[in-house]
């Protein structure tokens, strides 16, 4: 999103969908997919959480992702819109966009 300045709070870092790149580039920093993919009964991927926030994320003062150059593709597009002028993620229908225009 133009001029969007992340303040680093980590409100939006909770399980991201994953699609097949991201899996990729997560691997090739090393982590095996067992250690970081949770399924759904639809078989869709997601990063595990721990305590409700993605295992990746390394919550503090400023938030920090531990993946940042092999983060995910929603995490790299986000936000794609701001509600209320606010980034938190009330509710993320990016997914539904890609798949729409079949990008996944």
């Amino acid at each position: 999103m133009k001029n969007f300045v992340c303040k680093r709070c980590g409100s939006c870092c909770h399980s991201p969908r994953l699609y097949k790149k991201d899996i990729e580039r997560i691997k090739n920093l090393g982590y095996k997919e067992e250690d970081f993919i949770y399924r759904d009964n639809l078989n869709n991927t997601y990063t595990k959480d721990k305590k409700g926030w993605c295992i990746f994320l390394e919550r503090g003062k400023k938030a920090k992702c531990k993946i940042y150059t092999a983060r995910p593709r929603i995490c790299r597009q986000y936000p794609s819109q701001l509600l209320n002028k606010s980034c938190k993620p009330e509710e993320l229908a990016f997914d539904r966009y890609l798949e729409n225009k079949n990008l996944l």
